[in-house]
């Protein structure tokens, strides 16, 4: 790719609104420069998706090659129930919800039946779990013919390009769903469900644009480094992360579900930076982001 106009953008602003007797009108505060790379002819990214607890990543910046620790695939709770039995006395069914971290956890959702064979109350027990705020809140409910299943919603979910990627919760031990008759009969009692997938939590790195630049081609080989931008984000409550690059550089960054963190590291010894960017993060889930401008 052939760039032209690199820069990094280093500001700060904010406006005040004078509070003092006799004064009115606001004050706008501005600090920064404009650092201009003339000569600058490559520019790449890089994302990294980090999960869980002390994992690290790398970028070395002299060939654009990404690394982290071995990832491992989030996979989302899976929870089947079957029902089973023809309603024969009008009433009230129930589905019973068991689940860490529920509200009401036994929570019976009940719905009302008249004479339906299984499949059919069954679509009723569906719609009504969809339909109960707590329920809904931590599962998407789904099945068809006889089957009522809850799957976990994601804890975090991330989209980078055309991939999306739904971080999982830890798998759930407790939980069930119990099917019986509230007053209603005819229904027959099914105390336990099946845990038809576990969950699995992410681990470790995942890394998209390994080793090329913005059109997909692969990198040359940089002899300088005129600038690293780290964008750092997360889902979840909040992330921490630390960086360093050889001796010259090293610093944090915290990201929270509100906001982001950002880092623009330009070097006026460009040679000196061409090292290994290093990044660890402590626990929970976060996208780093690093766009790099440099010279062949």
């Amino acid at each position: 790719m052939n760039i032209s106009n690199a820069s990094a953008n280093l500001t700060l602003s904010a406006t005040g609104s004078t509070t003092r007797p006799g004064y009115n009108g606001s004050v706008v505060i501005n600090a920064g420069s404009k650092i201009s790379y003339t000569t600058a002819d490559q520019s790449y990214q890089t994302y990294y998706l980090m999960a869980g607890t002390t994992t690290a990543a790398t970028l070395a910046l002299t060939t654009g090659d990404a690394s982290g620790d071995a990832w491992t695939v989030p996979v989302k709770q899976v929870e089947t129930a079957t029902a089973a039995g023809t309603v024969t006395g009008a009433g009230n069914a129930k589905a019973t919800i068991t689940a860490s971290g529920l509200a009401g956890s036994p929570l019976d959702v009940t719905f009302a039946v008249t004479d339906e064979v299984a499949a059919d109350w069954a679509t009723l027990c569906r719609a009504a779990l969809t339909a109960n705020t707590a329920v809904a809140a931590m599962f998407d409910v789904s099945g068809t013919t006889t089957s009522i299943i809850l799957t976990r919603k994601p804890l975090a979910t991330y989209t980078i390009g055309g991939d999306t990627v739904e971080m999982a919760y830890a798998n759930d031990a407790t939980l069930n769903i119990a099917l019986d008759n509230d007053t209603s009969t005819g229904i027959t009692t099914a105390a336990t469900s099946t845990n038809t997938t576990a969950a699995v939590e992410a681990d470790g790195v995942t890394v998209w644009n390994d080793d090329i630049d913005f059109e997909g081609i692969a990198l040359a080989s940089p002899s300088d480094i005129y600038a690293v931008a780290i964008e750092h984000s997360t889902e979840e409550t909040t992330q921490t992360m630390n960086y360093t690059i050889g001796t010259e550089y090293s610093g944090r960054t915290t990201a929270t579900s509100a906001r982001g963190s950002d880092v623009i590291l330009s070097y006026p010894d460009t040679t000196t930076i061409l090292d290994t960017l290093t990044m660890t993060t402590t626990a929970d889930t976060g996208l780093l982001v690093v766009t790099v401008v440099a010279k062949e």
